[in-house]
């Protein structure tokens, strides 16, 4: 009967940060949110706990780890914040080509651990646009890019992708 479940992830990109992207990892992990960064996961976070979501992932970045631990008390997702590397950052032209293996991968082991329920997953725009790639998502049918602050609630029947919906449930600058 599992492999008939209704499968939800939520992926949401971090709210906005206090400096722009850097190329270098150790610079970029600098970046934290703004007050209105929170304000708006807060506003992503009230609007996913009507799901109640049973789990959350987040990139392991200080912005999107922050973005998690809002979006966890504020959704209400009992447990902690698991820091996965699939969702981190891309900083060169080899992460991006890993993105058609490792999302679909990650994507999979969700299924296999969260089947039937609802789960956040917080990463980055470029890891955001190339899961959904690696789904078969066409930029026109995404509406990419994807603002900091905005999720795209993916679903599965069971194994089988059946639809990626852009949500902006928080207001953008």
């Amino acid at each position: 009967m599992e492999s008939q479940l209704q499968t939800v992830i939520f992926l949401c990109r971090h709210g906005q940060t206090d400096k722009p992207y850097s190329i270098d990892p150790d610079v970029d992990n600098e970046r934290v949110l703004t007050e209105f960064g929170q304000k708006q996961i807060k506003a992503v976070g009230e609007y996913l706990h009507s799901f109640a979501p049973s789990a959350i992932y987040s990139s392991p970045r200080r912005r999107t780890l922050e973005t998690a631990e809002i979006l966890r008390e504020t959704s209400e997702v009992a447990g902690k914040v698991i820091e996965r590397k699939e969702l981190l950052e891309i900083y060169s032209d080899s992460d991006h080509a890993s993105l058609q293996v490792r999302m679909p991968l990650f994507f999979q082991e969700l299924l296999q651990k969260h089947a039937g329920e609802h789960i956040i997953c917080v990463s980055h725009q470029d890891v955001i646009e190339g899961g959904l790639r690696a789904l078969g998502v066409s930029a026109e049918e995404a509406e990419f890019p994807c603002k900091m602050g905005e999720c795209y609630r993916i679903v599965f029947a069971g194994p089988t992708f059946v639809q990626a919906t852009k949500l902006t449930p928080a207001p953008q600058q």
